[in-house]
């Protein structure tokens, strides 16, 4: 299980995520964590046990207008524990990913996940009768830089929630050693009040 806590902070230390805790929940060491995700929390559930991160139609206009759009692709993802099957169905790529929590965050409207994400092998993945879930979504992707990227994913619910389409928006970090951490945290805290403004205001 990984860690949740809540902090208060008018910005966010990419730093901290990456070498600032004693300790990370399920094993391994902070130097696993290789991806960040930050998530917009929707204050307008009144639920407190509920970590509501879906996005308004207005707010993915605002996204598609102001960030460039680099790729849009449909996927069908198969999980089983930590491992993640996923086709793209434009052209039939296949390929296996493990992606283990290693700690999470609320800092003020926003949810930060931490993973150690890697690919795996095709075959490591077991037979069919031992998946956990099946999901099937479209993803926008905003890239900023080669380390940041935008990410708008639209998940279509079964039969059961109506088919409802839910959006999410986050901004994706793929860490690595040599980058200048500074500039990352200046991008993304940059890339943070713009959205948390603009949210605001629809």
């Amino acid at each position: 299980m990984s860690q949740l806590v809540s902090s208060k902070s008018g910005t966010l230390d990419i730093n901290k995520y990456i070498t600032g805790f004693p300790s990370v929940v399920g094993g391994g060491s902070q130097e696993d964590i290789n991806l960040i995700e930050i998530y917009f929390i929707n204050r307008g559930i009144p639920n407190e046990n509920v970590i509501d991160v879906s996005v308004k139609n207005s707010l993915e206009t605002f996204i598609d207008n102001y960030y460039k759009k680099s790729r849009v692709e449909k996927y069908k993802s198969y999980t089983h524990k930590e491992r993640i099957y996923t086709y793209e169905l434009s052209n039939d790529n296949q390929f296996v990913s493990s992606k283990i929590k290693k700690h999470m965050d609320i800092l003020d409207n926003i949810f930060v996940i931490c993973s150690k994400n890697n690919k795996q092998p095709n075959y490591t993945f077991p037979c069919t009768n031992e998946i956990d879930s099946v999901s099937e979504y479209i993803i926008k992707e905003y890239k900023i830089s080669n380390r940041i990227s935008l990410i708008m994913r639209s998940d279509v619910g079964d039969s059961g929630d109506g088919g409802e389409e839910i959006k999410t928006l986050y901004i994706e970090y793929r860490h690595s050693n040599n980058v200048d951490i500074d500039k990352i945290n200046e991008t993304i805290n940059k890339i943070i009040r713009k959205i948390l403004y603009q949210a605001s205001h629809t």
